[in-house]
């Protein structure tokens, strides 16, 4: 049986408290057709209780300075991509690894990429998700489940200098602050 949706807890705000669920309702309502068949492929691929729906729609953080949108839908072409991470979330979630998560930036359209300062060939206009910073216990266990298995999930991961955690399924690599190899998190100590 599949765990329910990562939720933050109640003492836990929102690290994107304004784009949460009103925001999203209120976006929703002017897309309703879009959004409804987005669900729907994730119901179809049991995925839908991975992530609230208004977390997996969010754009980049700077939006409203890029005057985007707050949420995006991804093309419809690239909704394997999305189903594929999402596998790969919720065995991070069933596996303990990332047992909560809050997602706060996914998918970006190449205009709304270049204007956040994302890497010409960002994994997130395939699709990706950033993370909130995690405790030290889940980045540690995040990075050891990469250092062991991410090859085999074709797994990329890295940590901004927010703390926010990148994970896509585009390419086995890591990086860290200086968008190099050599300065990711998961390589400390090694």
């Amino acid at each position: 049986m599949p765990l329910p949706p990562p939720a933050p807890s109640p003492a836990a705000p929102l690290a994107d408290a304004e784009r949460g669920p009103v925001l999203f309702t209120h976006w929703r309502s002017t897309r309703p057709t879009e959004v409804e068949a987005f669900e729907s492929f994730l119901a179809y691929e049991r995925l839908a209780d991975v992530a609230p729906t208004y977390q997996l729609l969010r754009s980049a953080s700077m939006w409203k300075e890029c005057r985007a949108e707050p949420f995006e839908i991804p093309p419809a072409r690239m909704w394997t991509q999305v189903r594929d991470l999402l596998v790969l979330l919720r065995e991070l979630r069933q596996r303990g690894i990332l047992p909560s998560y809050e997602v706060v930036s996914a998918y970006r359209d190449p205009r709304l990429n270049r204007c956040a300062g994302g890497a010409p060939g960002s994994s997130h206009q395939r699709f990706a998700v950033d993370i909130a910073p995690l405790e030290r216990e889940d980045a540690e266990r995040l990075c050891r489940f990469w250092r062991d298995e991410g090859k085999r999930w074709n797994m990329g991961v890295s940590r901004y200098p927010s703390g926010r955690i990148h994970i896509d399924r585009t390419g086995y690599r890591t990086w860290g602050a200086s968008h190099k190899r050599g300065s990711s998190y998961c390589l400390q100590g090694d």
